[in-house]
Order: structure tokens, then sequence, then C-alpha cells
């Protein structure tokens, strides 16, 4: 994926295509490592980020070893921070801000950002 931003850059946006390196940047060390290796897990090491996904909403990334309840939930937060819903039956959130560039401080005229 010779096109494929690098996840540090502020413009890339996560997919479940990324490869699996592109959670560096939202996953410790550790957590990365145990998830990367997937040691003794009845699965083969995921390689995307999508399949990383399906093993967690499926229960079973705690069976690879190294992915206790510590570092399973960090790559739950990691999901989260990289922009997945965890599940498809969450209901939508009540009161959390608008969206980047969608608050009231932010006028069609403004200029936004760039990366």
């Amino acid at each position: 994926m010779s096109d494929h931003l690098p996840a540090h850059c502020c413009c890339h946006v996560f997919t479940p295509a990324c490869p699996i390196d592109c959670l560096r940047v939202v996953l410790g060390t550790a957590a990365f490592h145990a998830l990367a290796r997937a040691d003794r897990a009845p699965f083969a090491r995921p390689t995307t980020v999508g399949q990383v996904l399906n093993l967690w909403r499926a229960g079973r990334l705690g069976l690879a070893a190294g992915l206790g309840p510590r570092r399973l939930g960090e790559i739950e937060v990691g999901l989260v921070l990289a922009g997945f819903a965890l599940s498809d039956a969450t209901p939508p959130a009540q009161g959390l801000p608008p969206a980047p560039g969608n608050g009231p401080a932010c006028s069609s005229g403004e200029e936004k950002p760039s990366c």
C-alpha cells in the first residue's frame, strides 16, 4: 500500500483496510505487539484494522496470549479513538459536542485548517 498515509500524519483516516501497523499510534507498545503477534491464538494473526475490529466484536481477541482485560480495554479504547463504532447496536450518544468544524464557532465562511 504505497499510497497509504502513515497513521502519524494528521490527515490519516482509519479504515478497516488499514494495515495493523496503523494501530501503533493509538496503542501502547506492549498491547500493540501482543495484538500483532497473536501468540497461541486459535485464529490467524490479524493483518488489518478491520480484522482486529471483527475479532474484538466476536469476543475472540482475549484468546491470544498476552491479551488480558487491561490490554483488551486498551485495544477497545484505541479502536474508538481511531473512529470505529464497536457495536452496530449502540444507540447514538446524547449530549456529545459537535464534530470538529460543525460547532457554533465555525461558520461556513471560515477557513478550515489544512494538514
